[in-house]
């Protein structure tokens, strides 16, 4: 497992630290905007060069500030995971969203018909069934349903996996005037079991290949796309290399994380979002006990069962590993044993930010001038 202490995860020195500590109550979720911002244009950047549009996908911030960062720099559009997301945005005049997720349930239909007559929402299909659920909500309506239809690119996930099995549904797509066939997605996630970058770059040539080929036998049957769609950090710069790919939609480059530095796929000074807390006791001379437990740092700690950090996050101001996490209190254990003084600062890396963030209401935007804004976490808790 990795350990992921690193000079460049030092973003403050100790004066500005207990300077922020002074005016932020813990445990809090902080942004160093620089960071931020660079990680931004350095996506649109990849986008721009490789002739595609970047869809972010916003289930890592979830916030309608960031969101509209996104779309200032080029961005036109966003994605989400979930239409209480989409509901979110939309009200907040983001009105481009595609909605990376199947619908089925009645109450949620309902829902999407609204958000339809209001924006331009694309969602996920990737079986006959989830049109005749639509159907009676949307056969009458004056402008058709943008559909795509998604791929399982080796996640084995949700999607269609077969050449016959996307003929299939895209001409029962094609057949329907209440719907459109608006192109094809995939969300090559199995790249975060990967053990080495070089695994990861295969991933992403292969989920290039993967969709260019499905591409060419939709357009060799007389369909034509609009988007062919990738998704994921880690793949993001191998699949978006592939001509048939004109649409990216990573999500947590935002901010970047410890799984995503322990994968190969971050750089330590990418890393943007950081977990303030504070030391409340020190039972012994290894052992501190910060503020921040499950509640503000999540259990995880790799993807699809690998363990690929030691901890429950990385601390950045001491030698020290996050050894256990209960509900309200984290357990830390000092490599160097030491007095710690009560009520100081510890600044912590999130193993996983896009679960992280969906632990609190709002960031703190740190400026380099260590300005401090509040950003609101806008779809923060919306799994519906």
């Amino acid at each position: 497992m990795a350990n992921l202490n690193h000079p460049d995860l030092q973003v403050f020195n100790a004066d500005q630290l207990n300077n922020l500590h002074k005016e932020i109550d813990t445990p809090a979720l902080l942004i160093v905007e620089e960071r931020m911002d660079r990680n931004i244009l350095n996506m649109q950047t990849l986008a721009d060069q490789n002739y595609s549009w970047l869809r972010p996908h916003i289930k890592t911030h979830k916030s309608v500030d960031i969101a509209n960062r996104q779309m200032i720099l080029g961005a036109p559009g966003i994605t989400v995971a979930k239409l209480s997301e989409a509901e979110i945005m939309l009200n907040a005049g983001i009105n481009d969203i595609f909605i990376a997720n199947q619908i089925t349930h009645p109450l949620k239909i309902d829902r999407l018909r609204n958000l339809h007559a209001r924006g331009h929402i694309i969602i996920g299909i990737d079986h006959v069934q989830q049109i005749e659920l639509l159907r009676p909500a949307f056969q009458n309506s004056l402008q058709p349903l943008d559909v795509r239809i998604e791929i399982d690119s080796g996640l084995h996930r949700s999607g269609v996996s077969s050449d016959q099995g996307l003929l299939d549904l895209a001409r029962y797509i094609k057949k329907e005037p209440w719907l459109v066939l608006e192109g094809i997605f995939t969300h090559a996630g199995h790249a975060y079991g990967s053990s080495t970058p070089q695994e990861i770059a295969r991933i992403g040539e292969e989920e290039g290949e993967i969709m260019a080929s499905y591409r060419k036998l939709l357009e060799s049957n007389g369909i034509e796309l609009h988007t062919v769609s990738v998704g994921s950090t880690p793949t993001v710069r191998y699949s978006a290399r592939n001509d048939a790919v004109n649409e990216i939609r990573p999500g947590n480059y935002i901010f970047y994380d410890g799984i995503q530095m322990a994968l190969g796929s971050a750089r330590a000074e990418w890393c943007s979002l950081f977990v303030l807390a504070s030391v409340i006791s020190q039972p012994a001379e290894d052992r501190i006990i910060i503020d921040a437990g499950s509640k503000a740092l999540n259990l995880d700690r790799g993807a699809h069962g690998q363990l690929l950090l030691d901890g429950y996050g990385t601390v950045i101001n001491y030698e020290a590993v996050i050894e256990r996490l209960s509900e309200e209190h984290g357990i830390v254990r000092l490599l160097k044993p030491e007095s710690v003084s009560l009520g100081s600062p510890l600044l912590i890396l999130p193993n996983h930010a896009c679960a992280v963030v969906n632990l609190y209401e709002k960031y703190h935007l740190i400026s380099d001038r260590l300005d401090i804004e509040t950003l609101t976490i806008s779809a923060r808790a919306k799994t519906q």
